[in-house]
């Protein structure tokens, strides 16, 4: 529990320093690049605190990371700030609206352009995809966990239409990501974080503009498959 203790007073002190340091700079420079920097030198911070080590695989099958999805299967609270860190890129993503209501982050969050959610709200949920193919087309990269949410059990749940929706209508790129080891790092439901080792390998694209609407379902599909196989292989 020391480690996470560590952990949780960091963040505690480093997020709204950081936010009144880092949001008046964005202001100035007109861009969230500073915002970025400083987030992830803090998760950095954190992740050496709580021993975790993360080692990455097919990096060269993230290319040029514009128009581009980076879509991992989700188990634990540790995925997004190990992607964040590792993969070093200032992605975006679409978020469940209650994140924005915390203080300092909630504020940083808009800011950088990430959008939020509310996923009982069809008409809502529907203008925040609309949102994100638009930054998409714009040129920006997005890390969307396909299944919605965490898995209870650790296997891959089944993935939701809307973040291939987006990928179709915006002709990105989809890579694939798995995630092993992390959620035996930090538990679906548990607060603690153990040291360890995380692992994540980038697999092959898969051009989402290739694909009409009406073949949603068979690029959400192919992109469960190739993660799925990629589960195995480790198992």
């Amino acid at each position: 529990m020391m480690r996470t203790a560590a952990v949780l007073l960091f963040l505690g002190l480093y997020v709204p320093a950081a936010s009144l340091v880092g949001l008046p700079l964005a202001h100035v420079l007109g861009s969230p690049a500073v915002l970025y920097k400083l987030g992830r030198l803090g998760i950095g911070i954190a992740l050496i605190l709580s021993g975790t080590r993360v080692v990455v695989e097919g990096r060269e099958n993230l290319g040029d990371a514009r128009n581009t999805v980076v879509m991992p299967n989700h188990v634990s609270n540790l995925d997004a700030p190990v992607l964040f860190q590792s993969l070093g890129l200032d992605f975006k993503a679409v978020a469940k609206k209650e994140i924005f209501n915390i203080p300092f982050l909630g504020h940083v969050l808009r800011v950088a352009g990430f959008i939020p959610v509310d996923r009982a709200d069809r008409t809502q949920a529907r203008g925040a995809l609309d949102r994100a193919a638009q930054s998409l087309r714009d040129g920006n990269c997005f890390l969307i966990f396909p299944e919605g949410t965490r898995t209870r059990t650790g296997e891959l749940g089944p993935f939701k239409r809307g973040a291939f929706v987006a990928a179709i209508e915006a002709g990105s790129r989809i890579v694939p990501a798995v995630l092993t080891g992390v959620g035996e790092l930090m538990p679906r439901g548990r607060l603690r974080i153990r040291p360890g080792t995380v692992r994540l390998r980038l697999l092959e694209p898969v051009a989402a503009g290739r694909y009409s609407y009406d073949e949603r379902e068979r690029l959400a599909s192919e992109v469960r498959s190739r993660i799925a196989a990629a589960l195995a292989e480790k198992a």
